[in-house]
Formats: structure tokens, sequence, C-alpha cells
């Protein structure tokens, strides 16, 4: 919404917005609903702003480090599912604020009538109320492009050139296989053929290697999953940019390769093998495996 430059050494918005909510945001939200407690509820805010500061810092680092750290890794999640999977952690992660809260919030209205019920009416208000800024504020420093401006299909509804050979490895790196651009039935390969094959790659981020001459485009992978893939049409003068950058997916764009038809071989995160046809904006996932290299014309 407010855009502004970007520099490859300086992380991203989302990493700094991370950084802020865990250092000093509690502190604010701490505030923010001492003072929706006083106005709803009639409790001291000097009383309860200590303790609701406490409770912030407890359950944003227990977020982070129970469903960011782990269940972000789950290998189940791939480009097919991340959708829904993200719905699923925001549920899980408001669900593990109010647990952690709650005993917070009980001990500011213990000495109320009710006192558990009125601290659950308060947790679940409260909170209902601060989750919108931080939704706010984590919505807008996202990067999610790669949903939103392609569309996923199957690799099998894309028209791939027979005149390349995907090689890659398994997802413990110790076995190298071979297959068509679609992914299709892989076959073991010597890796000391492969290893060949990926010692002519210069780096895996950076200026995006290409394997035909009949383009305008030149593409560019980022270190930080918030850069992803970017490309600049030298004729037209058009841009593109897709990335996945949210605070339950991280996915960076490594070892990728520019193909005819301008169509676009990358790893997608840790262990996603992916394509992309320019033209019409669609991304399948075609294989799951590391270190894809591209040959063939």
């Amino acid at each position: 919404m407010w855009p502004s430059p970007s520099l490859a050494n300086a992380g991203t918005p989302l990493l700094w917005t991370g950084l802020l909510h865990l250092f000093l945001g509690n502190l604010i939200l701490g505030y923010v609903e001492a003072g929706l407690l006083s106005r709803l509820f009639g409790v001291s805010r000097g009383r309860s702003l200590v303790v609701l500061i406490l409770a912030n810092y407890a359950s944003a680092w227990a977020g982070a480090l129970l469903l960011v750290n782990r269940l972000s890794h789950y290998s189940g999640i791939t480009l097919e599912n991340v959708q829904l999977w993200l719905g699923i952690f925001v549920i899980l992660a408001f669900v593990l604020t109010l647990l952690i809260e709650y005993p917070f919030f009980w001990i500011l209205l213990r000495q109320r009538k009710q006192a558990i019920l009125t601290a659950l009416k308060a947790t679940l208000l409260i909170h209902g109320i601060s989750y919108l800024l931080l939704f706010g504020w984590y919505g807008l420093n996202s990067q999610t492009s790669l949903l939103t401006q392609l569309t996923q299909v199957p690799g099998d509804q894309l028209q791939l050139s027979r005149d390349y050979t995907l090689h890659y490895l398994s997802l413990d790196e110790t076995q190298a296989f071979r297959s068509d651009l679609g992914g299709a039935n892989p076959e073991a390969m010597n890796r000391e053929e492969f290893n060949a094959l990926a010692s002519e790659l210069k780096s895996s981020f950076g200026p995006v290697p290409k394997l035909t001459e009949a383009t305008e485009w030149d593409f560019y992978t980022n270190v930080f999953a918030g850069g992803g893939l970017s490309g600049y049409n030298r004729t037209t003068q058009e841009r593109i940019q897709v990335s996945l950058e949210t605070p339950f997916a991280v996915w960076a764009i490594s070892h990728a390769a520019h193909l005819a038809g301008d169509v676009l071989v990358f790893q997608l995160g840790q262990d996603q093998i992916c394509l992309l046809h320019l033209e019409t904006h669609r991304i399948a996932l075609i294989a799951r495996g590391k270190h894809p290299v591209v040959t063939g014309e």
C-alpha cells in the first residue's frame, strides 16, 4: 500500500514486523488491552497494565516457538494446500493466545462474581479487538503475490517442451533423479553426473540463467523470501514480482532456470520444484526435491 525501495541487505518488511512485535509490539498491545479491560470491565488500568504486558509477551513467544518454528515447517504444506493451512494457522494462533492469556485475565478478575466466565468473556472480547490490529499489522507487511497473482494448476495442464530434462535431488539429498518437465516418471541417475551438471550453476540466487535467447525478459531471484522472483521486459518495460512471505509460510525462490516460451523452473522453499508459465500466469508443483537443474535445447 505504501511502495518503498527494498535493499537486499536490509531484510524484509515482514522480518522487521515480527521482530518489532516480539520485542516492542507487546508493550503496545498490553497497553491497549489494559485500556479496554478498564473501559469494558472497570479494572484499574495501572493494576492490569503489567499483567497484560506479560501475558502478551508469553503468548507471542509461545506462538513463535510452537507455530512459526514448528508447524510452519511441516512437510505436508505445499503450494497446493498452503492457503488452507494459512487459515488453519491463524485460527490456531488465536486459540493458543486465548489459552495462554486467559489465566492472566482471571488473575485480574478473580474477585468478581462468576470470575471464570467473566474472565473468559473478557479474554474473547478484548482479543477479538486486539487481533484485528495484529492481523492488519502482519497483513500489510506480508507478501502473497505468488498466491494472488498466479493460478495454481496441475503440471499436466501446462504446455511443456519435451526438449528439456529436469534433474534434481531427493528430499534427503542422497539420490539424484531425472524426469521430463512435468515431473512424471522420474528415474534414478548417477549422483556424479548430477554433481557435474549442478557445478555449472554460479549461484542459487541472483540473475536467472537462460536456456533460450528468444526472450525479452530478464529474471532475478532474491535471497530473501519477500524478494521472491522478479522479472523485467526490456521491450515493453513490463515488470513482474511474485513471492510468498507470511508469518506461517516463508518460502524463498531459488535454483531458477529460464526456458523457451518464458517458462521458469525453480525451487520454492525447501523442497518444492515448481514450473511457472509467464504468459498465462499459471504455476504448478511438478516434483518434491532439491536443487533442480534443467538441461536441453
